[in-house]
């Protein structure tokens, strides 16, 4: 399985790019010199203006002295990338002053910058000693020294930058005059021309490192040093920009830039040659011999040197012609290209591949990959025109999904059909689940997993995400932070939420998307701490269902902006403000961003569900058998998943036993304690306001609907009351169970081992224990693939513990509870209250108003600051009254630990998968669970029944001792025990 400790992606080879860059430059000056250089300004604000006005990046510092002598003695100081010295040294000429630098610091690069004019022999003095590396005239143009620094660069980064794809333009031209007036010219083009073209990028680090893929420049001054650049990155040639006269073999060749451009042209015909000439009788012979030619006494010649370059560097539009010249069509980005491409004749289409102009095009626009895919065939390895247009078509396909597996993609800037993207809308963070699904994203892009498994896409939702900063902006907008924080009526605080208005550019963005999409949708909350690693805040922030298929877009948008609106009111409930409070923030740190993703269901009728949704931790706090903690727990239901994350009646197997049945007494007990209902979203009502709360869309189904659906097949089991005895068909008359044996016994699809591979990703990844949500959709008629979709994924907070504390040596006189299941590690003091609901008076029908009661109780100690220990029967947070007490966190946002107990009539599996129990691990809770009660597991209920009330409510007692009660929790055994106050309470 592959590791995820080296973070990479498709980008990383841009990251490796540019290694070498000019930070420190030290030029060698008179203080005339400078002054002269300077004029009205700092020379490096001029530089920095230059790099501003290039969106340029690592903007050099320049220190200025004025004799070598100074010089020597400061690059013992300080390391400089590059030394500019003027023609005028007080105490050492140009020449000896390089000699010296070449021989104390080998390869550090010296260029010589002069205003005056210098002799041809101290030129060529100068370039057979080798002392300075080139010449340059200052002529007050400030680009000039962005040229110099890059030019440098670029010595120092082509070879290893060309092995990544990077394209080289060769500049021929022996005049330093001429080529520091020119180079600048070609600078400022090519990276104004790439800076524009990458602002199509996909995000701002896309861009941004695409950058870096700019063509590289190379400067040669005589005919055997251009043709060893060619020779050496021939495959990397972009153009030639060539003088006409320069030396060849020793001697001036007036014509040697025709003798150049004829040998490269043999070897690369179709390749941009351009010759520059200051004599128009060279003009005829090199335009018979079908290259380009400049005047370089033409008054326009800026100009037209960067049309030139504009046009045949493939920077401007990629213009289509026919055989005769004639324009047929113009593509500006990568998408019109690829529409037009679809519909070209066959003639414009050949014409183009033979010339590779369409290598040329992504070439510039450094998409390096797709080039040389489209360069390394030929138009004869092709039988027909239209087998070489499904050839292009298919490299730009493979592109758009490339470029958008395992990134964050700006909206705007990508198609929004496409598999496995991320989609981000404004500024600011991801949040939480968008941070776990872009993360996933991600490692799915690194890793063989999807293709591991035969007819099965491993895959994640399309997915959108609203960034933090839009609810920061929201709040500010509206003037809502205040109301919110203050105020405790969720009701009116999600109306006044409704009644505010998004900033405009996102709710323009999210109609260009609600066009466009016409799938059911989730809106879930992300906030800053969501799924974090300290602090989870798992299920405390309301999601919402769309059935997103009105035929008015205007509607479906009102209600995407009314959902969007409640997860941003759900920030400031009553549940997340005492979340907060017990973990020492504040509210008003909480920032949300807001994810929108592809619901996972197929269509059936009039409502839209998943075969199977999950929740699988990588750590079993609860073992049995010859399971092991370290192998993981997983839990399964038919439809959605909230039945598991509100912690209702689901299915849990062990991915290392996935064929293991789970505990239960017998075939007739399975029957009563499992799923007999599903939850789906219901699509009838396509104009439902989603004001009315976050479960508004859902329904919840028997298992008979399933089995009409064709679903429950792939899941269920039959149960026959004649021999006590569950058969795995749904072939044979009886009750139906949901037991997911076809997928986990009869292998229908590899569930366990892609959960166990995700185990290893996520392990590996977090560095820690992990918990995964997915779903999967198996087609009715089997006639797609099966769909395996990661939905989030979180740390797992506890884990195996390190501290060692003990928890033997005390007897059950001494004890109120004890426990060998247990989570959490650690002793817990200075607790001098018990909630506990009355075992006399315990009513299971009456589970709602016992929530309500400890709601009032804990709202009591909330005001007083206390914590509690809270006993309870069944399963505490449930949705289902009849499995447990369905409290809210906020009902229970005092208590430090939390016991469970079971009952001869209420006998539940701890829901290790719902939200409330990750919420409760996450706040560093003990908690216990008290199954069948014996010496080595029990409650003392007598005690607590003879502690003397503080408070009574008709169900549920608060009593307060005088002396502490201490709770001691071992994490590596899972077991604790809760000892008595130190000073009984009376007995009477």
């Amino acid at each position: 399985m592959e590791n995820f400790n080296s973070y990479r992606n498709q980008f990383s080879g841009f990251h490796d790019m540019m290694k070498f860059r000019v930070r420190e430059i030290l030029l060698v000056s008179s203080s005339y010199d400078a002054f002269v250089l300077e004029e009205d300004g700092r020379l490096s604000e001029k530089i920095f203006n230059e790099y501003l006005d290039m969106n340029l990046q690592f903007v050099p510092r320049i220190r200025r002295v004025s004799s070598a002598e100074e010089a020597f003695s400061s690059m013992r100081e300080r390391t400089y990338d590059l030394i500019i010295t003027m023609a005028r040294i007080s105490d050492m000429n140009p020449q000896e002053f390089g000699r010296r630098i070449k021989e104390t610091y080998p390869g550090k690069p010296v260029v010589l910058l002069t205003y005056d004019t210098l002799n041809i022999d101290l030129i060529n003095q100068i370039r057979e000693t080798r002392t300075i590396d080139k010449i340059f005239y200052w002529s007050g143009d400030n680009k000039l020294l962005l040229a110099i620094i890059k030019y440098v660069e670029d010595l120092g980064n082509v070879e290893d930058d060309c092995k990544e794809g990077v394209q080289v333009i060769l500049v021929v031209e022996d005049s330093p005059w001429a080529y520091s007036q020119f180079l600048p010219i070609i600078y400022t083009e090519i990276m104004k021309q790439t800076s524009y073209l990458i602002s199509k990028g996909i995000n701002n680090l896309h861009r941004l490192l695409r950058m870096r893929a700019r063509p590289k420049i190379l400067l040669a001054e005589t005919y055997e040093e251009a043709v060893d650049i060619f020779n050496s990155y021939r495959h990397n040639l972009l153009g030639v920009i060539s003088d006409m006269r320069f030396q060849k073999d020793g001697v001036l060749n007036l014509r040697a830039g025709l003798h150049l451009a004829n040998m490269i042209k043999e070897e690369i015909p179709y390749l941009p040659f351009l010759i520059q000439s200051s004599e128009r009788n060279n003009e005829r012979s090199v335009h018979e011999s079908g290259i380009s030619f400049l005047n370089k006494n033409s008054p326009n010649m800026h100009l037209e040197l960067c049309t030139y370059i504009k046009e045949n560097y493939g920077f401007g539009d990629f213009i289509f012609r026919d055989y005769d010249g004639r324009i047929l069509a113009r593509a500006s980005i990568i998408d019109e290209f690829e529409e037009i491409i679809r519909s070209l004749p066959k003639e414009s289409l050949i014409y183009h591949a033979k010339r590779y102009d369409f290598s040329r095009w992504f070439k510039a626009r450094t998409e390096f990959e797709c080039a040389e895919q489209i360069r390394q065939v030929d138009v004869s390895d092709f039988q027909s025109p239209q087998e070489l247009r499904q050839y292009i078509l298919n490299i730009i396909r493979m592109y758009f999904k490339r470029i958008q597996e395992g990134v964050i993609t700006d909206f705007g800037q990508s198609k929004v059909n496409m598999d496995n993207s991320l989609l981000k809308l404004g500024s600011g963070s991801l949040g939480g689940k968008g941070r776990g699904i872009a993360f996933f994203n991600f490692m799915l892009s690194q890793t063989n997993l999807f293709k591991k498994y035969e007819h099965i896409r491993i895959k994640t939702p399309q997915s959108f995400v609203i960034c933090s900063e839009v609810f920061e902006e929201f709040l500010e907008l509206n003037a809502l932070q205040e109301m919110a924080v203050n105020t405790e009526n969720e009701e009116t605080i999600a109306n006044k939420f409704l009644s505010s208005n998004l900033p405009s550019k996102i709710t323009d963005e999210l109609h260009i998307l609600i066009e466009k999409i016409d799938y059911p949708l989730a809106v879930r909350s992300s906030s800053i701490l969501e799924d974090s690693q300290m602090l989870p805040f798992a299920g405390i922030y309301s999601t919402f269902l769309l059935p997103n298929n009105h035929p008015d877009p205007e509607i479906r948008l009102q209600q995407l902006l009314d959902a969007i609106k409640l997860v941003y009111a759900s920030v400031f409930y009553q549940s997340p403000k005492r979340y907060v409070k017990n973990s020492e923030l504040r509210i008003e740190e909480e920032k949300m961003a807001v994810l929108i993703q592809q619901l996972v269901g197929e269509l059936h009728e009039d409502i839209f569900y998943p075969v199977l949704s999950g929740v699988a931790q990588s750590y079993n706090f609860y073992p049995i058998s010859y399971m092991k903690p370290e192998q993981g727990i997983g839990s399964l239901a038919l439809g959605f998943g909230r039945a598991i994350v509100d912690g209702e009646q689901v299915y849990r197997f062990s991915p290392a036993y996935p064929k293991m049945n789970t505990e239960f007494a017998s075939p007739s007990d399975f029957l009563k304690k499992s799923q007999n209902q599903f939850y789906a979203l219901n699509l009838a009502n396509q104009s439902i306001g989603i004001s009315s709360g976050p479960g508004c869309t859902y329904g919840k189904y028997a298992l008979d609907r399933a089995e009409k659906d064709g679903t429950l097949s792939f899941v269920g089991s039959t149960y026959s009351k004649d021999n006590d005895n569950i058969s795995d068909t749904l072939a044979i008359s009886g009750p139906r169970l949901v037991t997911f044996a076809p997928v986990l016994k009869y292998g229908l699809f590899p569930l366990a081992n892609i959960i166990k591979d995700l185990f290893v990703l996520g392990k590996d990844a977090f560095s820690s224990e992990i918990e995964i949500e997915f779903a999967v959709n198996i087609p009715v008629g089997r006639e797609k693939e099966i769909e395996f979709y990661f939905l989030q994924v979180r740390p797992l907070v506890s884990g195996r513990e390190l501290k060692d504390v003990k928890v033997d040596g005390y007897s059950n006189s001494e004890t109120v509870c004890k426990s060998s299941h247990t989570i959490g590690n650690g002793i817990f003091e200075r607790i001098y209250d018990v909630i506990f609901v009355d075992p006399d008076h315990f009513d299971m029908s009456k589970s709602r108003k016992i929530a309500q009661e400890i709601g009032e109780l804990n709202q009591l100690l909330f005001n007083e600051e206390r914590n509690y220990l809270l006993f309870g029967f069944g399963r505490l947070g449930s949705s289902d009254p009849w499995l447990g007490i369905p409290l809210t966190w906020s009902q229970m946002s005092q208590a430090k630990v939390v016991i469970e107990a079971d009952r001869d009539n209420l006998q539940v599996e701890p829901s290790l998968g719902s939200h409330f129990h990750h919420n409760l691990v996450s706040l560093r809770m003990g908690y216990f669970h008290i199954k069948k009660e014996s010496d080595s597991e029990f409650v003392d209920w007598a005690w607590l029944k003879k502690a003397p009330v503080f408070r009574q409510t008709e169900y549920v007692k608060l009593v307060r001792f005088e002396d502490p009660i201490k709770v001691i929790i071992d994490g590596h055994s899972c077991s604790g025990v809760i000892l008595k106050s130190q000073l009984t309470p009376d007995t009477d």
